[in-house]
């Protein structure tokens, strides 16, 4: 049945209707590898910092908060403007001034990372031929159990050019230890 349908297939791409046809479907592929590789930002890697990558179901609100940080690396000779950041369609947030996590018999306060927030509606410039770090936080309604997200964070400069990277975000350490320390009660 295979050997009779493999047959029939290039008895078809033998005909001018098939060579057509296969022309069209190999021109339809390089035209959209082309328009891939004009919509990235030329110059531009992103990779994830995953020690400093991060969140937390909040107990004060029930949302998630989610940190990703950013090490970004302009090889080109011009600045980049990055005016978005989304991680699954989240858009970033201000980040309150402080994240606490409420254990059984102790509370810890978080620490954000030390290098660049990207702040909403403000423009984080990467200078040329530079490595900058950066941090975004994001709020999501949805809680989730599990202890790892995975999701692609997407990042667009002010010419509507934009860059993908795939992220694993982890549960932050501390607030594991707490659920492990309450369930021991």
């Amino acid at each position: 049945m295979l050997q009779q349908a493999f047959k029939e297939l290039l008895q078809f791409l033998s005909t001018t209707t098939g060579f057509w046809t296969l022309l069209g479907i190999g021109t339809v592929i390089a035209l959209g590898a082309i328009y891939h590789q004009k919509r990235q930002i030329p110059g531009l890697t992103a990779e994830f910092l995953p020690e400093e990558t991060w969140f937390i179901n909040r107990d004060d609100n029930h949302r998630l908060a989610i940190i990703v940080s950013l090490r970004l690396i302009n090889k080109s000779g011009g600045p980049v403007r990055i005016q978005n950041c989304k991680l699954s369609g989240y858009s970033p947030k201000d980040a309150p001034p402080e994240l606490i996590l409420d254990g059984y018999d102790k509370t810890i306060e978080l620490e954000y990372p030390k290098h660049d927030l990207f702040r909403p509606g403000e423009e984080y410039i990467v200078n040329p031929y530079t490595e900058q770090q950066m941090w975004v936080f994001y709020e999501s309604s949805a809680v989730t159990m599990t202890n790892i997200l995975h999701t692609p964070i997407i990042l667009k400069d002010a010419n509507r050019k934009r860059k993908s990277v795939h992220v694993t975000i982890p549960r932050n350490m501390q607030q594991i230890t707490l659920y492990r320390e309450a369930a021991m009660r």
